[in-house]
């Protein structure tokens, strides 16, 4: 988070090839909503989920309030492992975890409000990765999509959206040319990954790779409007660390790199 200038933050940026965390820029209104006076700003809850501190955190302030606050896991002891399953991202496990507390009974009303809360949250989390996997589907970008509901298909015990999975993976499967549609995805992957890096000289000759590699399939066409994109915007060359490029937003005269597709 910071306070500085749009442009200071944009040209700070255009520096990096990848930050790995978005960036705030503040102007008082997240500190409104969140309640509180400033950033860095501090809290300990209990498990509870009360508030037993707040404040600008100095060490000794924090660490006696750690001290005093009741140890423990906000979520129910029965409950704990599946907790820690949905944290590390695997649905399938905490879901065969959920059938397993739900199988052996007797929840407290704590204890079933929880299970219930970890239900709907897989339910609705499946749910948008098969969705997800349907809007790049109709996008063409068949691996990304296959590589995106996998998981939700092939999850035992099966998850709420696996039907759903299975029927858009079996769809998938049955279109033109799937496999070499599977291959150039791998492909067009990579390339995705060096645009995204701002490797745009590396990304165009990747894109156009994949249109030589994967002729004729839908993602050799997805990958040529992506370097025809590239081009369009004066992205080949593009040197993150000059500063004219960073202004620019594309790259510089000094830097443009003539490309041909």
């Amino acid at each position: 988070m910071t306070d500085e200038a749009v442009d200071v933050v944009d040209k700070w940026i255009a520096t990096k090839k990848k930050t790995g965390y978005p960036i705030v820029i503040l102007d008082g209104e997240l500190e409104k909503i969140l309640g509180v006076p400033h950033f860095p700003f501090a809290g300990v809850m209990d498990p509870e989920g009360n508030i037993v501190y707040a404040g600008d955190s100095p060490a000794a302030a924090l660490k006696a309030a750690l001290k005093a606050a009741k140890p423990g896991s906000i979520w129910p002891k029965k409950l704990s492992a599946a907790a820690v399953l949905l944290r590390n991202g695997k649905l399938g496990e905490a879901w065969a975890e959920l059938q397993t507390v739900k199988t052996a009974g007797g929840l407290d009303d704590r204890e079933q409000k929880t299970h219930e809360k970890f239900t709907t949250f897989i339910t609705d989390s499946s749910a948008a990765v098969v969705k997800l996997g349907e809007d790049l589907f109709k996008k063409d970008l068949i691996y990304a999509a296959a590589q995106k509901v996998e998981s939700i298909a092939n999850a035992k015990p099966a998850l709420p959206a696996t039907e759903a999975a299975q029927k858009l993976l079996a769809e998938m499967k049955a279109a033109p040319m799937y496999d070499a549609e599977m291959k150039g995805g791998e492909l067009f992957a990579a390339a995705a990954a060096k645009e995204e890096a701002q490797a745009y000289t590396d990304a165009f000759n990747a894109f156009k790779d994949v249109t030589k590699k994967a002729e004729g399939t839908k993602i050799a066409a997805v990958a040529l409007k992506r370097a025809e994109s590239l081009v369009k915007r004066g992205m080949p060359g593009f040197e993150p660390a000059c500063e004219k490029c960073a202004k620019a937003k594309k790259a510089c005269e000094k830097h443009a790199k003539p490309v041909k597709l």
